[in-house]
């Protein structure tokens, strides 16, 4: 009987000491560029050790200008400037750990199009991320993107807040 509680203790606090490594979650983000651009992103991100992750994601941006015809932004100059999409992949090595919090750099690469040509876009920022309870996060970035090759905007820097939810633990 001795035997099979010392186990049961070991396995226990085994598996409580694996529950933050190997975990995935679904996050969605949203958040303003400069210049007169909006970002909104889905990813989903795989945790290893050390809340170093890998983040596969689909970007979406829109940007805006003045009509040309009315002098202000209205729904055409608003919805239908300029819009990409890209999907990537980014590694996010932690360099900051905190009681329910850390960062992340954020280093990517994606591919895209603007409904007319190739982009290909790489991606740089800082990922601050707040632990929340039953595993949620709530997260803020800063962020550059450098589109290649791109006439309308190759440098994307701004802000972007969002969440993720978790999916399962491996």
């Amino acid at each position: 009987m001795r035997k099979a509680c010392v186990l049961l203790i070991s396995v226990l606090c085994f598996v409580t000491a694996q529950a933050q490594n190997n975990s995935s979650r679904l996050g969605l983000g949203a958040g303003v560029l400069w210049e007169k651009g909006l970002d909104a992103t889905v990813s989903w991100e795989y945790e290893t050790r050390y809340h170093h992750a890998w983040e596969v994601f689909a970007n979406g941006y829109l940007k805006w200008d003045d009509c040309t015809t009315c002098g202000h932004v209205c729904s055409d100059s608003f919805w239908k400037h300029y819009n990409t999409w890209g999907i990537g992949v980014a590694y996010k090595p932690c360099i900051i750990q905190s009681r329910n919090r850390y960062g992340s750099l954020r280093i990517g690469a994606s591919a895209g199009s603007n409904t007319e040509n190739f982009l290909a876009g790489l991606h740089f920022g800082y990922e601050q991320n707040y632990v929340l309870r039953y595993g949620w996060q709530l997260y803020w970035q800063a962020k550059v993107d450098v589109m290649i090759p791109n006439r309308e905007d190759v440098f994307r820097t701004g802000i972007a807040i969002g969440l993720k939810i978790p999916t399962c633990k491996h």
